[in-house]
């Protein structure tokens, strides 16, 4: 066979592949059913009807499933969640083991949040989840103490990637707390009073589920990943119950949970990038809302998804951002 020719070969089933390589959702939900349905009619018809396995939180916030699409698979019954808590990772879940018992169950899943809004042509984000090498595009990094900030990196202000994040996170997750018996007379009752962190990893590893074999890693918890990091998560309930016991009592543990499951594995390949576009520019615990201004730089990252927008704002940017993700995809 003439080189020209087998090269031609290669490449039409190397799209072939690209192309049946099946994209499907995990989505978390809470609140706001109108703008949630918009992302869920978006995903339809830019994904061609793909896969998507909803978590609602019912007890915040009712919803009519019949509304949706008959794609859109829920869990019933759903899980009391909080923000931060060890539910919504167990809700994360719930969703991913409903979307993979489905007989379509896809190549790929995101996981999104509500908020959440696509920024990219659908068959682009197939080409580069095939093309990219890894099994997870997930935001890690090692929560240790003490930690020195790589020379390398831009330390973006308050997000996951600034220089305070991870000694901040360490205390969260690992450091041990000392706490004595207080009475509050605000309050009118005992409460426990938090003097000092014990950062010692000779302590730590006596009192937590932390080891080198099982080390504490952190970042944002919205992510890409393969059937085969699918798997990983759906099948590590039982192996890991000292963590979920541990992080029981700890906050923001759904920004750990997962890094920590698989970032322990060194078999799989996990790109630190997320393929989100998020917005810490402002402070605080929550990203910017994204607008008009913002569409530029959403459209020129090369990210997949973008957070948070809020429909209660208007439809302007959600519509000028379909705009350009059609054009593109001509």
């Amino acid at each position: 066979m003439p080189r020209r020719h087998a090269l031609g070969k290669a490449r039409e089933k190397e799209g072939s592949l690209q192309m049946k390589a099946r994209i499907g959702f995990v989505l978390l939900t809470h609140d706001k059913p109108a703008q949630f349905l918009r992302l869920v009619q978006r995903l339809m018809r830019l994904y061609d009807n793909p896969p998507i396995a909803c978590h609602h939180d019912f007890s915040k916030c009712s919803l009519e499933e019949y509304d949706f699409p008959k794609g859109v698979t829920f869990v019933q019954p759903s899980i009391n969640t909080s923000w931060g808590g060890v539910q919504t990772y167990r809700a994360f879940l719930a969703a991913l083991n409903a979307l993979y018992e489905r007989p379509d169950s896809p190549d790929w899943f995101v996981l999104l949040s509500g908020t959440d809004y696509p920024v990219r042509p659908a068959q682009t984000v197939r080409e580069e989840l095939t093309r990219g090498g890894f099994d997870a595009y997930l935001d890690h990094r090692l929560v240790e103490y003490p930690w020195t900030p790589d020379p390398r990196v831009t330390y973006a202000p308050k997000s996951f990637a600034s220089a305070e994040w991870v000694p901040i996170a360490y205390d969260r997750y690992v450091a041990l707390r000392i706490g004595l018996p207080w009475y509050s007379w605000t309050r009118r009752k005992p409460v426990k009073v938090h003097l000092e962190f014990i950062r010692s990893k000779w302590l730590t590893r006596l009192f937590t589920p932390y080891s080198e074999r099982l080390k504490c890693y952190g970042g944002s918890q919205w992510f890409t990943g393969n059937r085969k990091v699918a798997e990983r998560l759906m099948t590590q309930k039982d192996d890991l119950r000292a963590l979920f016991s541990h992080l029981t009592r700890r906050l923001f543990t759904d920004e750990t949970i997962t890094q920590t499951i698989l970032c322990n594995q060194p078999d799989l390949k996990i790109s630190k990038k997320d393929l989100r576009y998020i917005d810490w520019s402002q402070g605080g615990y929550h990203p910017k809302t994204l607008g008009m201004e913002d569409i530029p730089r959403i459209l020129a990252s090369g990210a997949h998804f973008a957070r948070k927008f809020d429909l209660a704002l208007g439809s302007e940017v959600f519509d000028a951002i379909d705009d350009a993700v059609d054009a593109a995809s001509n």
